[in-house]
């Protein structure tokens, strides 16, 4: 082989496909280096064989140029064979096909030129699966799938998007055209197509669909652009979830959580007042603002007088008078039941509601609402009324939260009803409890002054009696100096007994001189008479004070004393009485051995400090007690102060010390 024949082997050897030459008779003449590779022939060993014998292959056989030998060009071909290699595999390969033919038109030759298909193949199929993948995908996710043209046209949707809309087929979709009539508000389109074109793609977008029958179908879009080579914007495609589930989930948890706030407002009310109208008040306003009602009233009934109260109401024209409006109910029978005596009702988390319209003397636009009824104990109390117009579209929820709120506010009307009648009858007993103290006082001052009066006089005047007689006597009759001895003996110690229950009863230095005086005398008489350490103190006083206020004051030291005498085992008992504003300060502590206040103690009765407490509560005063086992007593009582400021004369710094001590404690 020439020089001219090597460097064209070369190049054949350097191509990139298979390429062979074969001769008039079929048999190989050159076969390249690729063509071994495909094949698994060497090249010597496919010089020789014919074309069929190497791809082993039936089209060899049926259109092998060298069957006939008057050859036309039309024999020339391109096509796909799959052929056999030497090992046995199956080979896919594109072939090209060219006849050599003489001057004379005869066939002296064929060149064929190979390559490999198997990885294109292997393309093919790995696109035609992924796009089946795609495909199935697209089709069978239960998201809503968009493809949109740059002007918003719709170019392809998926299956979801059908059902959920509620379309027979994809055919219906297309015939809207934009898809901005897909939406319920065209305005949710433009402002997500805005943020797509801004920053390239939009996530989790809220947006409301509009199904076919025209309800809402809340959905979550996330949609991104694509572009041409050029960059450019030629669409754009987006994946929506349905979230009305979630939604409506939210707006239960939403409203639950208002109803809560609404209940809590009215509990809220209730603790901080005891006004029926406040509590009533703060009810409605709430539901109207939950519920958005334009109107609300609430009627209570008065079952002594057969009668229905407007007790509260929201949005009534301002030309109705309030005071005039009456109730007419549409179901008469029910307002008999409402107003009887024999009306109770089994509870229930909510009754039907019943309808009435209002009407007032002056001739007014009749309204009609639509009422809830308000149970107490077992008995209809009240109801609340709104528009009807506005209390159709009420859900299951609302009409639970009515329900419950009547129920609620029952309950609130019974508390504050049963509080009222508990105040009252506080009212009177304390006023009862003051007239008893005021009376027991007067006849205590009663019986001392006849002990001292009339019964001390009769003493006095028997033993003049007595001296008289005793002068009468002989000297010398010791026997009867000895009886009238004792007899006077008797008289005196009954005189000084009877002047000591007296001044127990109503000391005279209490009402002559006042309180300091009088208890000066007292509590030194009991220091005599015990091995009680006293310390007393009074503060702020440079005058005398309500007789009552001293009273009070009075007792509260004889009965703090006693009970430190009788029961406290004590060493030391102090007294502090301060005057200052607003209130009369009084502090009784000792050091004795205390007690439990929570328990039952029927070693020590407790009428002392009832009567305390009492007597406090008359004045409107504070009452304080602390005790413990083993770490004495300390009584603390505040009385206002009703004589004002001005009374008070200011000692710096004892004043100031009693003060700060008080504070501490």
């Amino acid at each position: 082989m020439d020089m001219h024949n090597k460097s064209i082997a070369a190049i054949l050897n350097n191509l990139s496909d298979a390429f062979m030459i074969m001769d008039a008779n079929g048999r190989i003449k050159y076969f390249n280096n690729v063509a071994a590779r495909i094949t698994g022939y060497a090249s010597f060993e496919a010089k020789g064989m014919k074309c069929k014998n190497i791809f082993k292959t039936k089209s060899c056989d049926t259109d092998c140029p060298f069957s006939n030998l008057d050859i036309t060009p039309k024999i020339n071909y391109r096509r796909e064979l799959e052929i056999t290699r030497k090992d046995g595999t199956k080979l896919p390969v594109e072939c090209t096909r060219n006849i050599l033919l003489s001057s004379d038109g005869k066939l002296f030759g064929v060149v064929e030129v190979f390559k490999n298909l198997s990885k294109i193949k292997n393309l093919e199929n790995n696109l035609i699966y992924s796009e089946f993948k795609y495909r199935r995908l697209f089709e069978s996710t239960k998201d809503m799938i968009f493809i949109i043209s740059k002007e918003g046209l719709i170019m392809e949707v998926n299956q979801a998007v059908v059902d959920l809309l509620g379309y027979r087929e994809k055919k219906e979709l297309y015939l809207l055209g934009n898809i901005k009539h897909v939406f319920i508000d065209p305005i949710h389109w433009h402002v997500c197509k805005k943020h797509i074109d801004l920053n390239g793609f939009v996530q989790d977008f809220e947006v409301g669909f509009k199904k076919k029958d025209g309800t809402r179908l809340h959905g979550s879009l996330s949609a991104n652009i694509f572009l041409d080579d050029n960059g450019n914007i030629v669409g754009y495609e987006g994946i929506a979830k349905d979230i009305t589930a979630r939604m409506d989930s939210f707006r239960r948890l939403y409203k639950h959580h208002q109803e809560l706030v609404l209940m809590n407002t009215v509990s809220l009310t209730m603790n901080s007042s005891q006004d029926m109208n406040e509590v009533l008040n703060t009810a409605l306003s709430e539901a109207m603002k939950l519920l958005n009602f334009s109107i609300g009233t609430i009627f209570l009934i008065n079952h002594d007088q057969a009668e229905f109260k407007l007790q509260t109401w929201k949005g009534l024209p301002k030309n109705l008078d309030k005071n005039l409006i009456r109730p007419v109910f549409h179901d008469t029978q029910l307002m008999e039941f409402f107003l009887g005596k024999d009306n109770s009702l089994t509870p229930k988390s909510i009754f039907p509601s019943f309808k009435i319209t209002l009407e007032s003397p002056d001739k007014s636009q009749p309204i009609i609402l639509s009422c809830f009824l308000i149970t107490e104990k077992e008995r209809p109390s009240g109801f609340m009324a709104f528009p009807v117009g506005e209390t159709q579209d009420l859900s299951l929820e609302d009409f639970n939260l009515l329900g419950s709120l009547g129920n609620f506010l029952g309950g609130s009307i019974a508390n504050i009803k049963l509080i009222r009648t508990v105040q009252k009858h506080r009212e009177e007993l304390k006023h009862l409890t003051a007239r008893l103290f005021q009376s027991q006082e007067i006849e205590c001052k009663r019986i001392a002054r006849e002990l001292h009066d009339e019964t001390g006089s009769a003493l006095i005047g028997i033993n003049f009696n007595l001296e008289a007689v005793e002068k009468i006597i002989p000297s010398d009759d010791p026997v009867m100096n000895n009886i009238i001895g004792n007899i006077k003996q008797q008289i005196n110690h009954t005189y000084q007994e009877m002047r000591r229950i007296s001044h127990l009863l109503h000391p005279a230095l209490l009402t002559d001189l006042g309180l300091e005086p009088a208890l000066d005398s007292y509590l030194n008489q009991i220091a005599k008479q015990s091995s009680l350490n006293i310390d007393f103190k009074m503060v702020g006083f440079t005058g005398r004070i309500n007789h009552d206020i001293e009273t009070v004051l009075y007792r509260f030291s004889q009965e703090a004393l006693s009970n430190t005498i009788k029961y406290a085992k004590a060493t030391f008992f102090k007294l502090s009485i301060i005057r200052g504003y607003p209130s009369i300060i009084f502090i009784a502590e000792d050091d004795g051995i205390g007690f439990d206040k929570d328990e039952n103690n029927h070693e020590r009765p407790s009428l002392g400090l009832l009567s305390m407490r009492e007597r406090t509560a008359i004045r409107g005063g504070k009452f304080f007690l602390r005790t413990e086992k083993g770490k004495g007593t300390r009584i603390r009582i505040e009385i206002p102060n009703k004589n004002g400021e001005s009374s008070i004369i200011l000692e710096p710094m004892n004043f100031l010390q009693e003060i700060y001590e008080t504070k501490a404690d």
